[in-house]
């Protein structure tokens, strides 16, 4: 029997022989020198090892030629001690994982070590290749600008970027991870199910925008993005969101669109008040004509004077709207702010009455602004009035003035307003306040909070008109309750307080001398014609510039004045005036117009200092104008070329 089992035996031992050959990895034993007595494996092939080159040869030296590190001698000696022990090894640039033990005879006793060792570099390769990737996602999501998080489906935030906890005011991400998103970072939980079922229906959501509560309570407008990750069985397992705070932008956004809005009101209210001053400037002539030629007194004159003031209460809301859509003529000059306020100061303490308390806080060297002082008086009229109707029961009033400099970050968070240095006119009262609403649409034209009867809606919009139309800003801070406060900033200039004392207007002596007169509106040229015809002078109407010009032209006399309306069909005034110039060299000149939204009048006229009469205008002031202009020791060729230069490029 034993003979028969011997052959089996070699078969085995053989077959083990062949295993061990093929087996994908290094199978080595050492004696207790550490001298090398076997090395098989598939394993050598791959590292380009023959077994042979290396029986005999002592780890000792083996571990010398592989480099410095000591570990494998260290791994064997622990063997030899008992101990196994993994190590790994780099062998001309394959990456190993070994493990060695203590290789016992048959008596126990440990006789050498026994070691295995499996290629281990594409593993490695693997590792390495996901801890750059893990590295590199870190480094995306912890640089990003935006917020991004992960969070359960039912709002336990998992993982926070720095951005998020930057955004919502929390000093670290780990104590970001402490309150709800759903309860306590969304603003209204409402809104965080709506963006679920968002998530929920189509697997990933993209510019849901709503409101994020920070910590302390402040609020920040954010437009989300975000997926659902689910796990094998379709459900939800977490969400990976990713916020952007867009408050800055709406703000922006919205300053635009108010200030689009605002300025077709304006264009809108400015040509309604252009027509209407047409219309009056015919009722106030043929009224004041005929005023001139009734008794001093009787019912024709009381009815008449009647019609007289309806017609001035009239032209006052035209020049209301006229300074809502900053097209009024304004005769800026330098000011000195805190100057004006004292000029002003008594008129203002009778217009509250002395219920309210009334303080004014001038700030010391002030900067100096240039506007027109008679619109500024009439800004501070406005904001007091308004102010005394926000406290019936009494309050407190304050008006201060102060420098400011509006740096890049200011300018950019305003969206509108220019960088630069600013005088800042502020006017605070403690009455009823306002909401959002009632500050939206505060200085629209005819828009009023008061009872029917008690005011047209007109005041604030003239604040805002002549503000824009000094070149400054104006802003109002207020909430229900709590009073309301109106920051206007006018921009600093550098020359000197204009000292200048106002005209003072005198009667209306008559004339002799030639007018041309150009005016499209047949009503109001046949008035003026008449009026100044009544006065002795001698007038050439025409319809339209181009008649002007015929005219001009075709007359034999000498043309003293040129009397033109600015915008007429085809040819303009400020165009006949220059064609007229240049074969008229001393022909003096006076612009009227119901309005100055053309860029010619704002821009080319009024800086030059030309004679100028906004419409409507009584004949009396017009006739003082005419007399004004034509005994005026400056001489017309200056006055036009100044024009000239003005309304030329650069």
């Amino acid at each position: 029997m034993g003979s028969s089992l011997r052959p089996k035996a070699a078969l085995s031992s053989s077959s083990l022989l062949l295993l061990v050959e093929k087996i994908p990895a290094v199978l080595w034993t050492t004696d207790r020198e550490l001298r090398v007595t076997s090395a098989a494996g598939a394993g050598l092939a791959a590292i380009n090892v023959r077994s042979e080159d290396y029986l005999g040869t002592s780890l000792v030296d083996l571990s010398a030629r592989l480099g410095p590190d000591s570990t494998i001698l260290a791994a064997h000696r622990r063997a030899l001690r008992g101990k196994g022990s993994p190590f790994d090894i780099e062998i001309r640039g394959r990456d190993l994982q070994a493990h060695v033990e203590p290789l016992r005879g048959p008596e126990g006793r440990i006789v050498g070590v026994i070691g295995v060792a499996l290629e281990n570099t594409e593993r490695r390769v693997g590792e390495t290749a996901l801890r750059l990737s893990e590295q590199s996602y870190r480094s995306l999501i912890e640089g990003a600008p935006y917020g991004i998080c992960r969070s359960t489906v039912d709002g336990q935030l998992l993982q926070v970027n720095r951005a998020m906890a930057e955004m919502l005011s929390y000093e670290s991400e780990t104590e970001l991870l402490l309150p709800s998103l759903r309860t306590e970072i969304f603003n209204e939980p409402i809104s965080y199910d709506e963006f679920l079922v968002q998530l929920r229906g189509g697997g990933s959501c993209q510019g849901f925008e709503c409101t994020w509560r920070c910590r302390g309570g402040k609020t920040i407008l954010v437009r989300l993005g975000g997926w659902s990750v689910s796990d094998g069985t379709g459900e939800i397992s977490y969400l990976e969101i990713l916020a952007e705070n867009i408050t800055e932008r709406k703000q922006m956004e919205n300053q635009l669109r108010q200030a689009q809005k605002m300025q077709a009101i304006g264009q809108l209210a400015g040509g309604v008040a252009h027509d209407f001053n047409n219309l009056l400037t015919v009722v106030e002539g043929q009224v004041e004509m005929m005023l001139s030629e009734v008794p001093p007194s009787g019912r024709l004159r009381h009815r008449l004077e009647e019609v007289e003031k309806a017609a001035h209460l009239a032209s006052t809301l035209t020049r209301r709207l006229l300074a809502f859509s900053r097209m009024q003529v304004l005769q800026s000059k330098v000011l000195d702010l805190n100057a004006v306020m004292a000029g002003i100061s008594q008129m203002l303490a009778r217009l509250i009455g002395e219920n309210i308390e009334m303080t004014f806080l001038p700030g010391a060297d002030l900067g100096r602004v240039k506007a027109d002082p008679s619109q500024i008086e009439q800004v501070l009229m406005n904001l007091v009035v308004n102010a005394r109707d926000a406290m019936p029961g009494g309050g407190r009033l304050t008006i201060e003035t102060h420098n400011a400099h509006v740096d890049a970050t200011y300018a950019r968070q305003q969206a509108i307003v220019e960088r630069g240095d600013y005088v800042v006119l502020v006017v605070s009262d403690t009455g009823r306040g306002m909401g959002g609403e009632t500050r939206a649409r505060i200085f629209e034209p005819f828009f009023t909070t008061k009872h029917p009867g008690q005011g047209t809606g007109l005041g604030l919009s003239m604040v805002y008109g002549i503000v824009k139309q000094s070149g400054g800003y104006i802003w109002v801070y207020s909430e229900p309750g709590h009073g309301a406060t109106f920051k206007i900033y006018l921009p600093q200039v550098t020359e000197p307080v204009d000292e200048r004392a106002p005209v003072v207007s005198g009667s209306s002596p008559p004339g002799k001398e030639t007018i041309l007169f150009a005016e499209d509106e047949e009503s109001v040229r046949e008035i003026v014609s008449g009026f100044l015809e009544s006065k002795g002078y001698r007038v050439l109407a025409a319809a339209d510039g181009d008649s002007a010009k015929q005219m001009a032209k075709s007359h034999n006399g000498k043309i003293d004045l040129l009397l033109t309306d600015v915008v007429m069909p085809r040819t303009g005034g400020r165009e006949l005036a220059e064609a007229l110039h240049r074969i008229l060299p001393q022909l003096k000149v006076i612009f009227i117009s119901g309005y100055t939204g053309d860029f010619v009048v704002r821009n080319a006229i009024l800086e030059s200092g030309a004679a100028f009469v906004q419409k409507p205008f009584s004949m009396q002031s017009l006739a003082r104008k005419i007399r004004e202009v034509l005994d005026g020791s400056s001489a017309a060729a200056s006055q036009m070329d100044s024009i000239d230069s003005t309304i030329k490029p650069q």
